[in-house]
């Protein structure tokens, strides 16, 4: 199942945590299926 760290939205800041640029601040390893505003983009 791909996780936040695998979306074209997120933006690590450290190891664990990130940024999304529509839903702020998400742990690395967020399951994409529990993304707020179903907004997960595959990278590439």
């Amino acid at each position: 199942m791909p996780t936040c760290s695998d979306c074209a939205l997120y933006t690590k800041k450290t190891e664990t945590d990130g940024e999304c640029s529509i839903n702020g601040p998400v742990p690395a390893d967020r399951d994409a299926g529990r993304c707020p505003s179903r907004t997960f983009r595959p990278r590439g």
